[in-house]
């Protein structure tokens, strides 16, 4: 493929199947040992050649919609690279986002888009820039970026950033996404709080993982950080105490919340899933909460060229007339 005049990536969401904190470092930074797994669920972006950067925002429905701008992450990734690639193979480019993933529960939306435009824009800028460098230019705009590049089942270690395969068997998921979010950096700082009275974080000791590699079961599909968001959101609490008393004990919050999801061996128990929280959260507090029904993604996508560009996100050339 010569000079492509755009490239597209489908954005996959993520879970972590299981997040532990193992330490903090001195600058504050929270030591983390966690399972991410991508899902099918996407938003689409496709990057594209241009007079001059840009980034155009769609979503399927309204309230999936994130600011466009310098500040969006995807457009900082943009940036990033651009600022990487040799002076001679720069040139503007335009993002076109179109949003499925909803935002600010922890299933990674905003991450996964600035993962892809690393990625589309290095190639359309001529791959200059290795693996290892897009994977440092990731880490620089969020912990979970370098595992976007990567997508699969991966075990992350450190801030999050180092990262090795895991196993994990393909499953469908039930997300339960509530209508508020849980800011990220309070969860920490609720964490740090809860955990200054009742250990000491230099002793915590580092966790094993089976040598069959099946990351998620190794760190007993926990996430410690639940504890934490639902002191900063106790409805957050009681709707995961309703989602197990209807039946889905093995229930789990992604990331920092305030998403919950709960797998399930196949679609035929995912439907009846769903069922059984709709009919159990309708007359409760928990009626705006929203279902998503999805499954465990592929390891890795393919930059798809302009004909194969979906609708949402199609190569529109300029209006010869503006």
């Amino acid at each position: 493929m010569t000079d492509p005049r755009a490239l597209y990536l489908p954005s996959r969401a993520k879970l972590n199947l299981g997040l532990r904190i193992v330490g903090r470092r001195d600058d504050g930074y929270h030591l983390l040992d966690t399972v991410f797994h991508n899902l099918t669920l996407h938003d689409d972006v496709a990057v594209s050649r241009a007079e001059q950067n840009g980034i155009t925002v769609t979503a399927e429905h309204d309230d999936l919609l994130v600011p466009a701008g310098e500040a969006n992450l995807a457009h900082r990734a943009l940036v990033l690279v651009q600022q990487a690639v040799p002076e001679s193979a720069r040139h503007s480019l335009h993002i076109s986002l179109h949003k499925r993933i909803p935002n600010g529960g922890g299933l990674g939306g905003g991450s996964s888009n600035a993962a892809c435009v690393l990625r589309l824009a290095n190639e359309l800028l001529g791959n200059a820039l290795d693996v290892t460098t897009l994977a440092g230019l990731g880490a620089q705009l969020g912990a979970d970026v370098p595992f976007f590049l990567r997508g699969g089942t991966q075990r992350g270690q450190g801030t999050g950033t180092d990262l090795t395969p895991a196993t994990e068997p393909a499953r469908h998921y039930v997300l339960l996404v509530p209508p508020y979010g849980c800011p990220t950096a309070e969860v920490y700082k609720n964490h740090a709080r809860q955990w200054q009275e009742t250990q000491d974080t230099d002793s915590v000791t580092s966790i094993t993982v089976p040598k069959n590699g099946d990351a998620a079961v190794g760190i007993g599909m926990c996430n410690e950080l639940e504890r934490a968001a639902e002191h900063l959101r106790p409805e957050l609490g009681r709707l995961r105490q309703a989602v197990a008393e209807a039946g889905y004990a093995h229930v789990r919050m992604s990331g920092s919340g305030s998403t919950l999801f709960v797998g399930v061996a196949d679609a035929g128990l995912a439907e009846q899933c769903q069922h059984d929280l709709t009919r159990a959260l309708t007359e409760t507090e928990h009626r705006d909460v929203k279902f998503v029904t999805t499954t465990s993604g592929p390891a890795i996508d393919v930059d798809q060229p302009t004909s194969q560009i979906p609708a949402t996100v199609r190569f529109q050339p300029p209006d010869p007339l503006d």
